[in-house]
């Protein structure tokens, strides 16, 4: 199956998620490598997922960990890109070894003048901004204009308020780089519901 558009799925916990995301086209798989945060697998885990997975990046999902901490844990995950979750110093991202996905947070106090500045600023040391949302559960017209107008300018992954519904809208109006979702957890081992998922995917077949 071949998608219009570069999708990241996130959070991916488990073999079910990685070999669907995988069989329908994904580009890139994300996993939470850092022990303590949400959806975290530990190394034995990972390895054993991406052994079964192929012809996707894997992605090393982080928060606000300290270069070191990171690059030892790099040694245990073999991944392909880095999701920062976080902002971090410029020049650690040019000591990292790895391309880059700048997770971006916008809400309803965003200064829109402040996000243009942050990307401006990180543009050329970063492969992708993933523009996410803790706040907004839908993109409406006020938030669809700034993510078209930015996705004119840098290479964004929307990470909000996508549904079956909306996502080829949003994709025809916004026009970013791609798109990133979220997995989730098996309803029991083996077994997985994958409707929401695959009713997004279908509209971004080509």
């Amino acid at each position: 199956m071949a998608l219009n558009t570069i999708v990241l799925v996130n959070q991916i916990t488990n073999l079910s998620d990685a070999r669907y995301c995988a069989g329908m086209g994904v580009e890139m798989l994300g996993f939470s490598l850092q022990p303590g945060q949400p959806q975290h697998i530990d190394a034995a885990a990972f390895k054993e997922i991406s052994g079964w997975v192929s012809g996707v990046k894997l992605v090393g999902e982080v928060d606000n960990l300290p270069v070191a901490e990171l690059e030892e844990l790099l040694l245990e995950y073999k991944v392909d890109m880095l999701q920062l979750n976080s902002l971090y110093f410029i020049e650690e991202l040019d000591d990292l070894p790895l391309p880059i996905i700048l997770r971006i947070l916008i809400d309803k106090d965003t200064v829109e003048e402040n996000i243009i500045n942050t990307l401006e600023l990180y543009q050329q040391h970063v492969e992708y901004f993933l523009i996410d949302s803790e706040d907004f559960t839908s993109i409406d017209e006020t938030n669809r204009r700034f993510l078209r107008d930015i996705s004119k300018r840098f290479p964004i992954l929307l990470g909000f308020g996508l549904t079956k519904e909306n996502t080829r809208e949003a994709l025809d109006k916004i026009q970013p780089a791609g798109i990133a979702l979220k997995g989730g957890e098996e309803i029991r081992p083996g077994y997985k519901n994958f409707d929401e998922l695959e009713e997004i995917f279908e509209q971004l077949e080509d």
